[in-house]
């Protein structure tokens, strides 16, 4: 069975999402005392992340199973557990993406890691639109209702409208939801937002309310990272 969510590197159909998923998890947290995927440069927290998507998917435990297991067993099988997996799926794509894209331009990554997590190697013969983003993002946050942040990102300063340079594919945020302010964007205390409009909206729900949001951006070339622009200055913003 097919989905119609995307997730790129990451399998669509159930058997294949389940071994990957399953593969992926285990590499993470292998490695001895720094594990792969603190070597690529994930944090505990998205690795711990990463763990309890397995968990909800697949236990091993005929007691207790997971939704996974549910759905592929005809005596259990039902609408339910058809929705389940598939917004277990959804969720798993969009978490573990832009994990996936940083992973890609880590320094440390080796063929090893490419083969099990499904990351191509990089393409040494890029064309002529392939090039290095030297642009910096300029970007403001403004407090909508819900928790909710508008996202606006620009190429120049003065400029009001969003925009991202034709080099880019994509723009990634990185931030941190109250105080104190992350020293740097690759803070472990900071999550990851990739998206590829230069206006969006950040949901960050209404229990975020009162508090300041510290964030830092940069344009990204998503199946380029090397290519990847320089972080801008921090922005912080009071969410109402």
């Amino acid at each position: 069975m097919k989905t119609s969510t995307g997730g790129g590197r990451i399998p669509r159909t159930l058997p294949k999402f389940d071994k990957y998923l399953r593969a992926v998890v285990a590499y993470l947290i292998a490695g001895g005392t720094t594990n792969n995927g603190t070597r690529l440069g994930l944090t505990a927290a998205e690795i711990t992340q990463a763990q309890g998507f397995l968990t909800q998917w697949f236990t091993g435990t005929p007691a207790s199973p997971g939704i996974y297991e549910l759905h592929s067993s005809p005596v259990s099988r039902t609408k339910e557990t058809r929705a389940a997996v598939l917004q277990l799926m959804k969720s798993f794509f969009a978490f573990f993406q832009p994990l996936l894209v940083r992973m890609s331009g880590s320094p440390a990554i080796t063929d090893s890691d490419r083969l099990i997590l499904n990351i191509a190697s990089r393409n040494s013969t890029k064309t002529n639109h392939q090039v290095a983003i030297t642009d910096l993002v300029y970007f403001d946050l403004k407090s909508i209702s819900g928790g909710s942040l508008k996202a606006t990102c620009r190429t120049t300063r003065d400029s009001k409208r969003g925009a991202r340079p034709k080099e880019a594919t994509a723009v990634e945020i990185s931030y941190k939801l109250g105080d104190p302010a992350p020293a740097t964007a690759e803070d472990p205390s900071t999550k990851q937002l990739i998206s590829t409009h230069s206006s969006f909206v950040m949901k960050l729900g209404v229990a975020s309310a009162g508090q300041h949001l510290h964030a830092f951006a940069r344009w990204i070339n998503a199946k380029h990272p090397e290519l990847n622009g320089p972080w801008s200055t921090l922005v912080a913003v009071y969410i109402s």
